[in-house]
């Protein structure tokens, strides 16, 4: 069977496919590989991950740049009398809210959609909002080339139907056709179709998949925001295409990949941070995360500049000062060759690699993460 045909409809009548053949071999492959590094399967390891790390990058992924320290500044002192802080502090209280409750239904999205948007929306969006959803039309503008003309949702007069054909969906008996990651996902693709609401459709929709996944105690699969916030132009344009297509090959394939890469970064950091002679920061180990993530050189500039697309931006010597060197101190970073270029003029930049007597992997077992270009 090349396609699998959802029961999900589109408004022209067809019904959403994928690639079978494609899809359910690279979950085999991801299975496997979850198989043979289990200690990421269990609500501890989704726990540790959702709060800080997920927050940010749910909020990410909508370009909101907050450091890691500003959500825990937030969060700590319960004060949300900016936009900002509301969509920190929402999206903490709808964690919360999936972590305690099981039911995914039309009235406990509901509740989860009001904490989510608590304080965010606009005076005319709140007055033109249904008991359940938007009673009038919604535009989506992507932020890439892949969508020159806005989308629209799911024409409000239809909202009833299509959100049943979710809820139907979600909580039908179909896990032994696919696995829990992709119902899920599936679930985050179809609700950004609808798109039931006038704004935090978004974080509404990857929210949801996290509940479903830990309904269903697939807890290694918690960590996707992370893969889309480190690829958003990806993330939007595999939308765009499965969207045109009817096909939801691209999505499902983009978090299928992507997830396997920030899983096989979270199996090379396991090592360093269970070791006993220095403790990580939830910053120490997002700034490791982020070397991962490099594409080209290895350099302390290119480090610093990652961290500063994806946060909020600081000088150069601040950050070397206050993220890199505490890494270098621990000898978790090592400071390979410099390179023949200055950051400033007081300050050599140099290549960086991690130190291989704290990487206790197989590494066969990384398929995607090349693991040599950081481990020298």
């Amino acid at each position: 069977m090349a396609f699998i045909k959802t029961n999900l409809p589109l408004e022209d009548g067809k019904k959403f496919i994928f690639n079978a053949s494609l899809i359910l071999n690279l979950q085999a492959e991801l299975d496997e590989f979850l198989e043979s590094v289990n200690y990421f399967n269990n609500k501890e390891f989704a726990k540790e991950s959702m709060f800080l790390p997920e927050i940010k990058t749910n909020n990410l992924i909508e370009g909101i740049n907050d450091d890691l320290s500003h959500i825990e500044r937030v969060l700590k002192n319960k004060i949300s009398t900016t936009e900002d802080a509301k969509r920190i502090i929402n999206l903490y209280k709808g964690y919360k809210y999936i972590l305690t409750h099981k039911r995914i239904n039309r009235d406990s999205l509901k509740e989860l959609y009001n904490i989510l948007s608590s304080g965010l929306l606009k005076e005319e969006d709140l007055e033109e909002m249904g008991d359940y959803y938007r009673t009038s039309p919604v535009y989506i503008y992507t932020s890439t080339r892949y969508g020159k003309k806005p989308f629209q949702g799911v024409k409000a007069s239809n909202l009833d139907y299509y959100m049943q054909q979710y809820f139907d969906f979600v909580n039908s008996n179909n896990d032994k056709e696919i696995s829990k990651f992709i119902k899920s996902q599936i679930m985050h693709f179809y609700f950004v179709y609808i798109h039931p609401f006038y704004d935090v459709n978004g974080r509404t929709s990857r929210s949801i998949a996290m509940w479903y996944l830990l309904n269903n105690k697939a807890y290694p699969y918690i960590i996707f925001n992370r893969a889309i916030s480190l690829e958003r132009n990806k993330y939007i344009k595999s939308i765009v295409l499965s969207k045109q297509s009817a096909d939801m090959t691209s999505f499902l394939r983009y978090m299928l990949i992507w997830v396997r890469k920030e899983l096989e970064k979270a199996y090379a950091i396991y090592g360093l941070k269970n070791n006993q002679t220095f403790k990580l920061t939830e910053e120490e180990i997002q700034m490791i995360e982020y070397f991962l993530s490099l594409k080209e050189e290895v350099t302390i500039k290119a480090l610093a500049t990652f961290y500063n697309n994806n946060n909020v931006s600081q000088n150069i010597n601040i950050l070397y000062n206050e993220k890199i060197k505490p890494l270098l101190e621990k000898e978790i970073f090592l400071i390979k060759e410099n390179t023949n270029s200055n950051i400033n003029k007081d300050f050599k930049n140099a290549y960086l690699t991690l130190n291989p007597k704290f990487i206790d992997i197989e590494p066969e077992k990384l398929k995607y993460l090349e693991i040599s270009k950081f481990v020298k």
